[in-house]
């Protein structure tokens, strides 16, 4: 029968070392003999706890590491942020500027329509009087 490991945040195969070790004591063993792998599992017990200490000051570090990545992130963030906003003030005054600019563009359209109207007008009275000398006006002969 093969064994397995079982693994949390800590690997858990020592201390099932420690605990089979124990069961073993208590079934056989003498005074001297109980006395060494007593003084060996608190050896191993206090390695065990070294190495989650260490494990835990390496995760502190690095949540550490992390949040001042986070916060130089943001930072950024913000700044590219309040490079492309455009500030509200300006947002304001362009909008008091579009409808006065719709009602200029709506004279000029206005006045463009009324020259179109003249032109037109002077054009088809200059083709009309060119009608009337060309009907009036002969031909002449030889020329």
């Amino acid at each position: 029968m093969a064994e397995y490991e079982e693994y949390e945040l800590v690997p858990m195969s020592p201390l099932r070392r420690m605990e089979k070790r124990v069961e073993k004591l208590e079934k056989t063993g003498s005074a001297n003999e109980i006395l060494r792998e007593l003084v060996d599992i608190v050896k191993t017990n206090q390695k065990v706890v070294d190495d989650v200490v260490k494990m835990n000051m390496d995760a502190v570090t690095k949540i550490t590491e992390l949040t001042e990545t986070v916060k130089q992130s943001i930072a950024k963030i913000d700044d590219f942020l309040s490079r492309i906003e455009i500030p509200s003030e300006k947002i304001e005054d362009t909008e008091a500027v579009v409808p006065v600019q719709q009602e200029l563009k709506t004279d000029v359209e206005a006045r463009i329509d009324k020259l179109e109207k003249r032109i037109n007008t002077v054009l088809l009275s200059a083709l009309a009087k060119n009608k009337r000398m060309m009907i009036r006006s002969p031909a002449r002969p030889g020329m």
